[in-house]
């Protein structure tokens, strides 16, 4: 996934993906778990964007425009609007922004995520030790 990242990263630097984010109504994108960590062992490549605003069957469209940026199909998507609060939180912290509508746009929303997370962990533990309890 060494290449994959490598051409996504030029296409944030050469505006290409701006041009993607934009045309798309994306207001965040990043990159998460196994490339960022080591990339040279990671076997797909988790991306995750934020909408601007609702946006409904634009995904498929977002994940076709990243696979051919990244020149691999083994594209994972994450939309961070739709997913669970420790999803949001994993897409966000240790990720490596590439693209924001707008300065402080990744920060504030790696906050409010974490802010999240950590509000919520009671109802994950009482789920899983409802889960337990069978």
């Amino acid at each position: 996934m060494v290449e994959a990242l490598e051409r996504l990263v030029v296409a944030a630097d050469d505006g290409r993906l701006d041009a993607l984010a934009r045309r798309h109504g994306l207001a965040l994108v990043t990159v998460f778990g196994s490339a960022v960590r080591d990339a040279s062992t990671a076997r797909d490549l988790d991306v995750a964007v934020l909408f601007a605003r609702p946006a409904t069957g634009a995904e498929l469209l977002v994940l076709e425009a990243l696979v051919e940026l990244s020149g691999t199909e083994s594209v994972d998507l994450m939309v961070l609007d739709r997913a669970e609060p420790a999803a949001r939180f994993n897409g966000l912290a240790g990720a490596l922004p590439l693209w924001q509508d707008g300065p402080g746009r990744w920060g504030a929303t790696q906050m409010a995520a974490a802010s999240e997370v950590f509000d919520t962990e009671w109802l994950r533990r009482a789920a899983l030790e409802r889960m337990a309890a069978g």
